[in-house]
């Protein structure tokens, strides 16, 4: 029987989505889920294991989990600038079809894109059209500073146009703990995601270095709005804005 599917995309590059990632991997297989995490088009690397995404998803999970990073390319671009640079092909449907097989071996896979939803594979394919072909609902990876708010309902629109379901917006890097207010930008822009997008179940990320020999375990995590099936094993304590803006502070 095939398992839970997910495709991680972002607003930007450098959102979090390797970091969401991990984490998301991480505090599953903490439940007693069966991850895997995937990194079908690398750039910017010729050693996934050492310096790519995968080097992170190996440092949050170990060895207890599968991570595969599929097609390495070493300029930081997009993957179809960097595989005609680097004079190579990608092949979509051969990605697709691993994605598929990890999937059905496992209870949790997350297949994590590059860039953000139109950032091009090929000079006709995009990574909407991997997750659309997959099929795949969307994990949305956005920053909670400034800015954010038109990335973020861009990205949705342009994945509902696509017929593609975001199951879940992870807001990550939010700065906030029990020893540091979060900056009113970022709690304020916390509250109009959740009220313009009541629907989508969201993750809070705090702060947290992928380097840091505690990560993931010592980084803060809520759930905030919509109930998430996804989340619901995790025993997530609710993020209250009310709370959260009423000590905000300006920088």
């Amino acid at each position: 029987m095939s398992g839970e599917l997910y495709f991680v995309t972002g607003t930007d590059t450098d959102a979090g989505k390797t970091v969401a990632t991990a984490w998301l991997g991480w505090a599953l297989q903490r439940a007693g889920r069966r991850v895997a995490l995937v990194k079908p088009f690398q750039t910017g690397a010729t050693d996934p294991a050492r310096e790519g995404d995968e080097a992170v998803y190996q440092a949050a999970l170990g060895d207890a989990a599968t991570l595969r990073t599929l097609s390495t390319l070493p300029e930081p671009l997009a993957p179809s600038i960097a595989a005609r640079r680097a004079g190579v092909t990608l092949s979509v449907e051969e990605a697709l079809r691993t994605c598929r097989t990890i999937g059905e071996a496992h209870d949790v896979t997350f297949v994590e894109g590059a860039g953000g939803l139109l950032v091009t594979i090929t000079d006709e394919t995009d990574m909407a059209d991997l997750a659309a072909s997959m099929p795949a609902p969307l994990v949305l990876v956005v920053r909670p500073a400034l800015g954010t708010l038109n990335h973020t309902l861009l990205s949705v629109e342009a994945a509902e146009r696509r017929g593609l379901d975001v199951a879940l917006i992870v807001v990550s890097g939010y700065a906030s703990s029990a020893a540091l207010a979060p900056a009113v930008v970022e709690a304020e822009n916390l509250r109009f995601l959740q009220e313009r997008l009541p629907a989508i179940p969201m993750l809070v990320l705090g702060r947290q270095e992928p380097t840091a020999a505690d990560f993931p375990r010592a980084m803060p995590a809520w759930r905030l709005g919509a109930a998430s099936p996804l989340l619901a094993p995790l025993g997530l304590e609710a993020l209250h804005l009310e709370d959260e803006i009423a000590r905000a502070r300006w920088p």
